[in-house]
């Protein structure tokens, strides 16, 4: 008799079970809506998943080993204005290295946008308070999605959820670094030219009072936007988790000098941990992905997750802690 895969009964069945799980108040199942065999033994699938909002799906690639697991998951996040198939070829790099690689389509992206969302020439710019409003929501909306989409993996056999990574290149960078104080399952981060001072990256003004006064400028709604997700008052969350961050020395957008701060201020909080803290900057590159950028990453990823770090999970109670070009 010939044998039916786990992920073809999930694909035959699981629509109707995520509407009955929905019904009983259970937490909604995800879809493979398309699987496919790749060389080298990988599968790509694409996946519908449960998201922040439960009237709004989370479209998503995953490529992975065919066999064998549980594999750790990386999750790769795009750019402003990008898409989930952008990152597919991370996707492959990671999943011949073992490791079920998923990528999303952010808040307002890809198959989530909304038409004319992205109007004006220097929207990637940030700066006024619409881009800032478009790229903040998208950072965290995004980021709230994380937690349930890492729910749905759980119920997969082949997915170890104890060995989470989080990945991203800029605004996927900067949802990565959301990642890193928020969320206590991911114990890997690896951004990519992303901010870490998110009020220096929207408003492109370093701390001063230049930059309380354009902060000042803003609506309420917006200040307490960016003040919710900003990794730079929370930097105290993230150790001891394996952080690494790529930035370029003339990257046009994100001021390489606000990451030499927060990493400056960062690594005393790693104590004899301190290898699991790496800043690598690249002095001749802008805002983009170089070829060494992304190799140095794939090997903090797969080296974090190979040693299965492990992060206390913090009271959700507790005080705070004092303390692609052209993309965003």
């Amino acid at each position: 008799m010939q044998m039916v895969s786990w992920s073809t009964i999930v694909l035959l069945t699981c629509l109707p079970a995520a509407l009955s799980a929905a019904d009983a108040g259970s937490p909604p199942e995800m879809q493979i809506l398309e699987r496919k065999e790749l060389p080298g033994g990988l599968v790509r699938e694409k996946l519908c998943l449960p998201g922040f909002d439960p009237d709004e799906a989370v479209p998503a690639i995953a490529i992975h080993p065919g066999s064998g697991g549980p594999f750790p998951v990386a999750i790769c996040l795009h750019s402003f204005r990008g898409a989930k198939e952008n990152l597919e070829g991370w996707c492959r790099d990671l999943a011949a290295r073992g490791i079920f690689a998923i990528t999303i389509d952010a808040h307002l992206h890809g198959e989530r946008t909304i038409a004319g969302i992205f109007h004006g020439d220097n929207i990637a710019s940030l700066g006024g308070e619409y881009s800032i409003w478009v790229h903040q929501t998208s950072i965290a909306r995004t980021a709230k999605d994380v937690p349930v989409i890492l729910d749905a993996l759980a119920r997969r056999p082949d997915v170890d959820v104890s060995r989470i990574a989080a990945t991203g290149v800029s605004m996927g960078g900067s949802t990565a670094m959301v990642l890193a104080w928020r969320e206590p399952r991911v114990c890997v981060v690896a951004s990519i030219v992303g901010a870490v001072d998110f009020w220096w990256d929207v408003t492109k003004i370093p701390p001063g009072p230049e930059q309380e006064a354009r902060k000042a400028s803003y609506g309420p709604r917006l200040r307490e936007l960016v003040a919710s997700i900003d990794p730079k008052p929370r930097f105290g969350r993230i150790p001891p988790k394996a952080l690494f961050i790529a930035s370029g020395g003339r990257d046009e957008y994100i001021d390489i000098e606000s990451v030499r701060r927060f990493v400056a201020d960062l690594e005393p909080l790693y104590g004899k941990d301190r290898d699991r803290l790496r800043f690598l900057p690249f002095p001749e590159a802008g805002h983009g992905v170089t070829e060494d950028m992304w190799k140095e990453a794939q090997e903090w990823i797969v080296r974090g997750l190979k040693k299965g770090v492990s992060v206390p999970i913090r009271d959700k109670g507790a005080a705070e802690p004092a303390a692609e070009r052209g993309h965003n």
